[in-house]
């Protein structure tokens, strides 16, 4: 761990955030060019994002290995209050918690550094959490 200069993404104005967005929407195509057939991070260990994991009651996910490399690399918890950001140059200086991250099916990225607000849907945004429960389930091993 280190300190590191700048200000969240959720501090700067609307305008400023479409900016970063550009630099983020690269980091994005970069993680989702890192394939793997495993699910979750380097450990092994699968860590659903913290939608998912807040709704469901399984503590361990043990998950089947793909027959392709079709899992992307996910930070899960992509938010805006997640984003260091310099506020003269609005590049980003570090990209902040890194526990749910891994490899997961592309749709596990949630676009949550769109809008101020954590890693989860608000008001009328379109909730995925059973969806993504629903993914990891079918792809489980049996406790």
């Amino acid at each position: 761990m280190e300190f590191v200069e700048g200000v969240t993404m959720d501090e700067l104005e609307l305008e400023e955030r479409q900016i970063v967005e550009k630099e983020l929407e690269g980091h994005l195509a970069t993680m989702r060019n890192l394939k793997s057939r495993h699910w979750g991070g380097p450990s092994g260990i699968v860590v659903p994002p913290y939608r998912v994991l807040n709704n469901s009651a399984r503590p361990l996910w043990s998950m089947k290995i793909r027959d392709s490399e079709d899992l992307v690399f996910c930070h899960n918890d992509f938010s805006t209050h997640n984003v260091l950001v310099d506020p003269k140059t609005l590049k980003v200086n570090a990209i902040l918690d890194w526990e749910y991250a891994g490899f997961f099916p592309q749709e596990f990225e949630g676009m949550y550094f769109r809008r101020p607000g954590p890693s989860v849907a608000l008001g009328d945004e379109a909730h995925d959490e059973d969806e993504l429960l629903s993914i990891m389930n079918a792809n489980c091993l049996p406790l």
